[in-house]
Formats: structure tokens, sequence, C-alpha cells
């Protein structure tokens, strides 16, 4: 949500130009906390950025399929059943949904425009705009009219564009028709902004090598896609931690941690200890004595507790097998 101007501050700073006594005042700016964030999608890029957003206090709905209820719910974001009930009152709009399937008949996406008229209008005026899935999500031309109107201040657009003999083409083409009007307020940006070196993303790597090793040397097929070849074994689904929904591998494979389970339990048993004993209690005084005196050891369970189900990965809606 770019308010602040940081390369004009730093100029004044350098150039001895600014006295925060006197010249702050020109320069407001907003925080997250408070603001309310629209997550349009709900696979593992989604999550993250709720998760994100969350630890910046902000107000976090989720837009996905009715299967993700539950768990957006007991993850502590509200859940809306369309694009246009979460856009509603939002501050900003983040796409994670992907193209969707493709019609065979016309070749047009399910998901393509699907941020159109409706969804924008819904925003709260001067909302900010992310689509760093796919450029075609958004519908450009009721897009252009959000950004005339004020409705959208900023559009941060993440999205291919290739250079041909013919001219430019791509998802980012439609774009570059706002920048006669609307220069100013966007940022486009040509896909860069998926080739990270995300520790996840490196672990996805390393394992579809192995996978491709295991296939070779063994004949044995991980995330078997299609029908298996004759001679192969599958050996299940695995993805690496922290990527995807909960299988029985990653629960074995916590299992198999040193200590885990020990500590596990340990944190467990006094969570379960104190906030049994809370509420067994109905007198006030009572139970602001055992506040007082299990506070800390309360506080450091749930913390220990939490880190160690973060490190082992199981951390995430449960898959179906």
């Amino acid at each position: 949500m770019p308010d602040l101007p940081g390369n004009a501050l730093h100029d004044r700073v350098v150039t001895g130009d600014f006295d925060t006594g006197k010249n702050l005042a020109e320069y407001p700016t907003e925080k997250l906390e408070g603001k309310r964030i629209a997550i349009l999608g709900y696979g593992n890029i989604g999550r993250e950025l709720a998760r994100i957003a969350k630890s910046f206090h902000m107000s976090v709905v989720v837009y996905a399929r009715s299967v993700h209820r539950d768990n957006i719910l007991s993850e502590g974001y509200e859940y809306a059943e369309t694009a246009v009930a979460a856009a509603s009152g939002a501050d900003v709009l983040s796409v994670h949904l992907g193209l969707g399937r493709q019609d065979p008949a016309t070749g047009v996406f399910s998901n393509a425009g699907l941020v159109n008229g409706r969804v924008l209008s819904a925003l709260n005026d001067r909302a900010v705009l992310l689509n760093y899935d796919r450029g075609e999500l958004v519908d450009v031309a009721a897009l252009d009219g959000a950004l005339s109107s004020g409705k959208v201040r900023h559009p941060a657009i993440d999205a291919d564009i290739f250079v041909t003999a013919e001219g430019v083409t791509g998802p980012m083409k439609p774009y570059l028709a706002l920048l006669p009007k609307h220069a100013d307020k966007l940022e486009l940006l040509p896909h860069a902004a998926a080739d990270t070196d995300h520790p996840t993303r490196v672990a996805g790597a390393k394992q579809a090598v192995d996978q491709l090793f295991d296939s070779i040397r063994n004949r044995a097929v991980t995330n078997l896609k299609g029908d298996l070849p004759e001679g192969y074994v599958c050996i299940g689904v695995r993805a690496p931690v922290g990527i995807g929904p909960v299988r029985r591998a990653d629960i074995e494979r916590s299992i198999g941690i040193p200590h885990f389970l020990e500590e596990l339990r340990a944190t467990s048993e006094s969570i379960a200890a104190i906030v049994g004993s809370l509420d067994a209690v109905s007198d006030a005084a009572h139970r602001a004595r055992i506040i007082d005196r299990y506070r800390g050891l309360l506080t450091e369970s749930v913390l220990k507790q939490t880190n160690l189900l973060r490190g082992a990965g199981p951390i995430a809606p449960a898959a179906s097998e």
C-alpha cells in the first residue's frame, strides 16, 4: 500500500532538507494493522499470504471452494462464498486461483476475467489490487474503470510478456493499454515475482530430482499422474515440509524427529491441564489466581507447541487419502 515516497524522503535526508519535527506532517502514512485483505484462492500461496497478513494484524477473508471452508475458519480467517463477498469492504485484493479449466471449444479458461467490475466495485475506495498469479484473471477494462473512479489506487501486476516479430504478446499486453491514462498508478512486472529461491521451491526442485532418480534406478514412482507403467511400483504421495495438505507420510515423518512426540506431549498436557482448570472454575477470584500462577507456563507451552508443529510440518489441512 505505497503511500510514502521513499526515494524523495531519502534525497531530502541526504541533502539535509528535512527536519522531522517540522516536515513529518507533510508525509502522512497508513498502517496495515486493521486493514482488510481479501484473498481469492486457498492453495499453498493463498494460505501463506493469509498467514503473513495475519501477522501484520490485518483482517483476512478468503474466497475458495466450499471444501476449504472449515479449514479456513479453523485457521482464524473469515470465509466468503463468492469473490464479490470477499472483496466487499476490502482494502487489498490478492488473487491466487490459477486459470482453472480451459473450455476446449473456446479456449477460454474458467477463471479468466473473474476479477470483474462487480468484484472491483465491492472494494473500499482507493484499494490495492495484487495479481501475481495470472494476468488473465483480471478484467482489464473493468480495472480501467476502477482506476478512473478512484476505486483502485494501485494495481501491482506480475504477468508474462513476450516479444516476437509481430510485437509484444502475452497476458501482460492488455495492461499496457492502461499506461496512457494511469501510468503513475501501475506497477507492472514481467512475472519476475514467480522466480524466487524460496526454501519450499528449492525443496520441491530437489524432490523432483530425487523422484526421477528413484524411478530410473528402482522403478518406483512417487506422486503418480496417469497410469502406472508396467514393471513400476507406486510408492505414494509426498511433498516437501510446509507444502500442500498434511498426509499420513507427513505425520509419520514428524514422529521420526528425535524427541518430537515427547516434547509435544509435555507441552500439550500443560496446556490441557491449565485450560481444564480454568474451565472447571466459575469463581472469578479463583480463576484470577490460576491465571496469575500459570500464565507464564501457559504462554510458554503454547509458543513451544506451535514451534514444534511448525517445524515438523503438520500445520495445514489434512489431505483426503
